[in-house]
């Protein structure tokens, strides 16, 4: 068994989350403690000083450095890549006819920097569009600008879309094409800080997309850093979230447009009424369970369903009695729409901006009755749970969650469209509820 290190590393621990936002786990603290015990002095108060100060900063970057996730791909997420080409770039081409202005927050080595290039010359849009591709680590960023990959990381890229957009480089490795690698731009950028880039002229992002970022950070910091970016949207620009992070409160200022493959954030023109948006930087106030708390009623973009799930838009009440025959039991062939059915109407809920309600509890909970394994549901359930302090409870669905994704029983929805990520979710939030939760009392 490893020695255990000393716990004066604990102050350390709290100043690296604080700088970075995330919930640290327990492996990136014993990373981050690996670190220090290598440097000479490293567990020191004048170290932990050092790093605060200016002449600190090189070296609190490479401990960051060496607790960030950069696990990134090429085309990640194809079904909300479609659905925001289809529905957002599509149409915001057609109607601006200007040059687009994309922001890829925490972009890592990358990958979905050359995605959304290539996402916007397909679509055809203004030549002068640009792409901003910020990250917290400068060692990612180097990589970064290279704009260039692997054969191996092409395994998710439609066909066709590495013969138009990239040619050969070194061995075995794809580089951008000249024109579009000359529309890319980088910047170190910790979320944390203020002020946030803005784009050319100090104009607002059409687009901010900042996916698979945001499960690594605390609740508190989660509110701080989605009102920042909605502040940086222009009117009508649109925030992109993993479908791992599910915005049960909209900021103020932002309406939810929800799809079949989708959900994303638009920032509603300046002539339209709208709260007043929270302060750059600000933290907003969370529920006493530290989860973002439901927000204002929102409107949502009707469109029809072709699964024949309840068509977005139709509010519906929370009637779990209704929802379900009774006759249609675990394991049936019908169970599975029934369960499919009963999570839709809670996912219409929570992006209407409806109050937490037990109806919506009842309803997961019956819609788990109904297909134990549907992990996207479990996980949305302990979220509730969490929100209303239940963490003992809140954990377990979470655990159940994870149990379902890790050994390949768990179906993925429209809504959660990467069990992989949803994994990585489930796991954060328990070490998320454990700690909140305190430690066990002795016996």
């Amino acid at each position: 068994m490893a020695p255990t290190l000393p716990s004066v590393s604990g102050p350390f621990h709290a100043f690296v989350a604080r700088r970075t936002g995330m919930a640290l786990s327990d492996l990136q603290c014993r990373r981050l403690d690996e670190k220090l015990a290598a440097r000479p002095g490293g567990l020191s108060v004048q170290y932990l000083l050092h790093l605060q100060s200016p002449a600190g900063t090189a070296d609190l970057a490479e401990l960051i450095d060496a607790i960030a996730v950069q696990k990134t791909e090429l085309f990640r997420d194809e079904p909300q890549l479609r659905a925001l080409r289809t529905h957002v770039l599509e149409p915001m081409v057609a109607r601006m006819r200007r040059p687009l202005r994309l922001w890829s927050a925490g972009c890592a080595t990358g990958e979905e920097v050359a995605t959304l290039l290539v996402l916007l010359a397909e679509v055809g849009a203004d030549p002068a569009s640009t792409v901003l591709g910020t990250d917290i680590s400068e060692t990612a960023l180097v990589r970064a600008r290279e704009l260039c990959f692997t054969a191996e990381q092409f395994q998710r890229v439609p066909s066709g879309v590495r013969e138009r957009w990239f040619m050969p480089a070194a061995v075995g490795r794809y580089t951008l094409v000249g024109h579009l690698r000359d529309r890319a731009s980088f910047l170190c950028h910790n979320l944390m800080d203020v002020p946030y880039p803005t784009a050319a002229e100090g104009q607002g992002f059409d687009i901010i997309v900042c996916r698979n970022v945001l499960i690594y950070f605390t609740p508190e910091s989660f509110d701080r850093v989605v009102a920042a970016l909605a502040g940086r949207l222009a009117p009508e620009g649109v925030l992109v979230l993993s479908a791992a992070e599910p915005l049960l409160r909209t900021p103020p200022g932002l309406r939810t447009m929800r799809f079949e493959q989708a959900f994303f954030y638009v920032r509603a023109p300046e002539s339209a009424p709208s709260t007043d948006a929270v302060p750059l930087g600000a933290v907003r106030t969370p529920s006493s369970s530290g989860l973002p708390a439901v927000g204002a009623r929102q409107h949502l973009l009707k469109t029809p369903s072709s699964s024949g799930l309840p068509a977005v838009g139709t509010r519906q009440p929370l009637d779990t009695g209704s929802a379900a025959p009774a006759e249609v039991q675990p394991g049936e062939a019908g169970a599975h729409p029934e369960a499919d059915a009963l999570f839709a109407r809670v996912l219409e809920w929570a992006t209407s901006g409806g109050e937490a309600s037990p109806q919506a509890t009842e309803s997961l909970r019956r819609c788990l009755t109904l297909d134990p394994d549907l992990a996207a549901a479990r996980y949305l359930l302990g979220m509730l749970l969490e929100q209303r302090g239940a963490l003992a409870e809140a954990a377990g669905e979470y655990r159940r969650a994870l149990r379902s994704l890790e050994v390949g029983r768990a179906r993925a929805t429209p809504f959660y469209l990467n069990n992989a990520r949803l994994q990585v979710a489930c796991a954060r939030a328990i070490e998320r509820v454990e700690r909140a939760a305190g430690p066990a009392p002795a016996r």
